[in-house]
């Protein structure tokens, strides 16, 4: 693959990397993170598709249920692997003889070379972690992982292989695209890695030069990426949140059925509240993987669709000049007379933004995309409460669960006694599931298009209110084939009064509430109609204990 043409940046437009302190869930995600259910938990039997190429493994199916002896790992009434998830993908016939040792670049009959790459923050980004109260340090990560690695190799069948966990300090910065190519020839040249978990979030240049050696690059290897830069890697990056277009199937319907041609009634301003909604679209506008590309072609087509955008304002972080550039922002909305302020960027700037729309008197409604973690709660109360209480629109996150009681959590307690050491667990896990998920379902021949075909065997299922729904391949939700791991989104809007933890366990007031308790909704599921928001009894901020369709299954814990 071409690489990505090196764009300098000075230092001042470095951004930052979200994911290591924002437990989410997707969230992407996640992400933007994290991972849900792909059946209902009362089914006794879950589908699958195909086994495919004559070395992949044997996958449970009702057919074959009573001739295979499937082994102590499988719960042959759900026909799943018997770990409490609602995510557990199907049981493979237990695996014995030859593996065929090294069947690809990382690859041995013993082992599997695992690059995990490793941000170094700079001193903004330290500031963040120090406001946002994570502690987490690059040893405390590795451990997370570690404890992941632990579980998943007890019960997932990996044929004979075990991962070597490989840590890789970042060389620069998460937008450096020279040192990311560095980091990146490192892993295929030096480690010899038949894979990378994460990688520097803000250039496509470490997946651009991993999938151009043959290295995967999985899980938060890019802050998000389009359906053709994925197919261009050729099986070799694969991500956790829906991709741009997808992203923006669910963004269309949400603006087209339920907010256009119907008055801005949400807005801060009771002026604007009588008059027909004119949208205006505040957008990130980076060329990595894609991005402003697909975002003019998300403009274009809500043109399309009817869509009345009285402004649109590409733009780019400068945190030198975010002061200036929010109050340039703010009068070109004032001055297109825009009611709905559809905000598609990173969640640094709207803090400048609303408070330069205070400043300005200026109170629309603002609309959130779910983009780059704008939807967390804890970005979400350093924004201007005067403007937030007036934001709502689409996440891609799950409704947020009370730590020990997420199931990502929990499994690290059932598994050994001990929960995750680090805060951002639902981050940390995303690249070991999507993995470990794939070398379950490819067999022993491990090669980059069993991954592929692999994940692609992995059945769709459910939505649900703490979950992610997720797939990948031809399963009827996308109308393409999906790379990419979460479908669902859901509708949210912001209380400046509820209380509770953020997104890193710290209390405080304001947070994000989920409509109609959490619902979600695949492409083509959306409602048409006023949206249920601002309504305080008809939503969640937290679930306490899963609800009872949430509840993963029980196994007696083998720390006891």
């Amino acid at each position: 693959m071409e690489p990505t043409p090196r764009r300098e940046r000075s230092s001042s437009r470095k951004l930052l990397r979200y994911a290591p302190f924002v437990g989410i869930v997707v969230a992407i995600v996640l992400i933007w993170l994290l991972f849900g259910r792909t059946s209902d938990s009362n089914n006794a039997t879950r589908p699958t598709t195909p086994s495919g190429p004559s070395n992949g493994p044997v996958v449970f199916s009702a057919a074959n249920k009573g001739s295979v002896k499937w082994g102590p790992s499988c719960d042959t009434t759900r026909g799943t692997v018997a770990v409490p998830l609602t995510y557990a993908p199907p049981c493979v016939k237990p695996f014995s003889g030859d593996n065929g040792g090294a069947t690809a670049p990382g690859v041995t009959g013993d082992t599997i070379t695992i690059a995990l790459y490793q941000a170094q923050p700079d001193i903004l980004q330290q500031t963040f972690f120090q406001q946002s109260g994570s502690d987490e340090s690059l040893q405390t990560e590795l451990q997370t992982v570690q404890q992941y690695v632990s579980f998943f190799e007890s019960h997932y069948e990996t044929y004979g292989r075990h991962v070597k966990i490989v840590p890789v300090k970042a060389s620069g910065a998460p937008d450096d695209e020279t040192a990311a190519r560095s980091d990146a020839i490192k892993v295929a040249t030096e480690i010899k890695a038949f894979a990378s978990w994460g990688g520097p979030s803000q250039t496509a240049a470490y997946a651009d030069e991993l999938s151009s050696r043959g290295v995967l690059c999985i899980g938060d290897c890019l802050l998000a990426a389009t359906d053709s830069y994925v197919k261009q890697s050729k099986d070799h990056v694969w991500l956790t949140f829906p991709s741009i277009e997808q992203l923006g199937e669910h963004w269309g319907q949400f603006l087209t059925r339920e907010l256009v041609g119907r008055n801005a009634k949400f807005a801060g301003d009771p002026k604007m509240q009588t008059r027909k909604r004119v949208f205006g679209v505040v957008r990130f506008d980076e060329s990595f993987a894609g991005l402003d590309q697909a975002g003019a072609g998300f403009v274009k087509q809500l043109r399309r669709q009817g869509v009345k955008i009285g402004a649109e304002i590409p733009y780019q972080l400068d945190l030198a000049k975010a002061q200036e550039n929010a109050r340039n922002m703010i009068a070109k909305l004032k001055a297109a007379k825009v009611t709905t302020v559809v905000f598609a960027g990173d969640p640094v700037t709207p803090s400048t933004l609303t408070k330069e729309a205070t400043a300005q008197n200026y109170f629309p409604e603002w609309v959130v995309l779910g983009a780059a973690y704008t939807d967390t709660s804890l970005f979400g109360r350093t924004y201007d409460q005067r403007q937030w209480a007036h934001a709502f629109g689409v996440s891609t996150l799950p409704a947020p669960v009370r730590p020990e009681a997420d199931q990502l959590y929990s499994i690290l307690v059932w598994q050994s006694g001990k929960g995750p050491a680090a805060k951002t667990f639902k981050v940390l896990v995303q690249a070991p599931l999507i993995f470990y998920t794939a070398l379950h379902l490819a067999g022993p021949n491990l090669t980059a298009e069993t991954f592929r075909t692999g994940l692609f065997r992995f059945p769709s299922g459910q939505t649900h209110p703490t979950d992610l729904h997720i797939s990948w391949g031809d399963h009827g939700v996308w109308p393409n084939t999906d790379f990419f791991g979460s479908d669902d989104a859901t509708q949210i809007w912001w209380n400046p009064k509820a209380t509770g933890e953020d997104e890193v366990g710290n209390s405080g007031e304001g947070m994000w509430e989920y409509s109609r308790d959490g619902k979600r909704y695949l492409p083509g599921q959306w409602p048409t109609g006023e949206p249920d928001i601002f309504n305080p009894a008809t939503s969640i901020t937290q679930f306490k204990t899963l609800p009872p369709a949430d509840q993963p299954p029980s196994y007696p814990s083998p720390a006891k």
